[in-house]
């Protein structure tokens, strides 16, 4: 039988072979319980193509603004990557979410880049992209896609992300951040990888329609 961290694994093998996770790049995690949460969340400084099950992290969240060694199980070369805090946030804020995917897919990346602000949330409006109704929530063809700044501590991601969950009053499953990748997350890894999907299909939309257009 297939378990939460299996799918998680086999997610990780798909957004390597897509190009999206080069490297050693990139995070994903999944919630393991509510109450106390807990998340598996992929380590740092390992290629997501080839995790097993022994790579993977599990934090328990202790309630405080960062996560401790106390508060996590993992391997002695386990190496927890500084964007756990984004995903701390995000399973704190909406208790519906069931994973949370960071990915660094090249046409997002350029349209964070084209139309984000390295100092500030911009919000990035879309309209007449079909596939954009396949986001949950979304029953039009138009909406806007926030851009957060890329910080270099992620606690100030986290920050923003959480200020734009709460501030909007159409949140989308998704952000993009400036010059850096892709967020989302989903109530299931399935469905967190749709909504990813999405993102990138209408970022490379964007991208070619403005070289047509210019």
């Amino acid at each position: 039988m297939t378990t939460k961290t299996d799918a998680l694994l086999e997610i990780g093998r798909e957004f390597y072979e897509r190009k999206w996770m080069w490297g050693m790049s990139g995070n994903l995690s999944i919630r393991l319980s509510s109450n106390p949460l807990r998340f598996a969340i992929t380590p740092s400084g390992i290629n997501k193509g080839h995790l097993s099950e022994k790579d993977l992290i599990t934090i328990k969240d202790s309630g405080r603004a960062a996560v401790s060694p106390q508060n996590m199980t993992r391997s002695k070369d386990a190496i927890p990557s500084s964007e756990t805090v984004v995903h701390q946030a995000v399973y704190r804020t909406l208790p519906g979410a069931g994973a949370v995917f960071h990915v660094h897919p090249i046409y997002s990346t350029l349209i964070s880049k084209l139309y984000g602000d390295p100092n500030k949330v911009r919000m990035l409006k879309v309209e007449g992209v079909m596939m954009m109704k396949g986001m949950i929530g979304l029953e039009e063809d138009m909406a806007e896609v926030a851009i957060l700044p890329s910080w270099p501590d992620p606690a100030h991601i986290a920050r923003d992300l959480v200020a734009y969950i709460q501030s909007s009053a159409k949140v989308l499953p998704a952000v993009l951040v400036h010059n850096h990748g892709l967020t989302g997350w989903g109530a299931t890894p399935e469905q967190a990888r749709n909504h990813l999907e999405i993102i990138e299909y209408t970022c490379q939309y964007l991208f070619f329609n403005r070289l047509i257009t210019r």
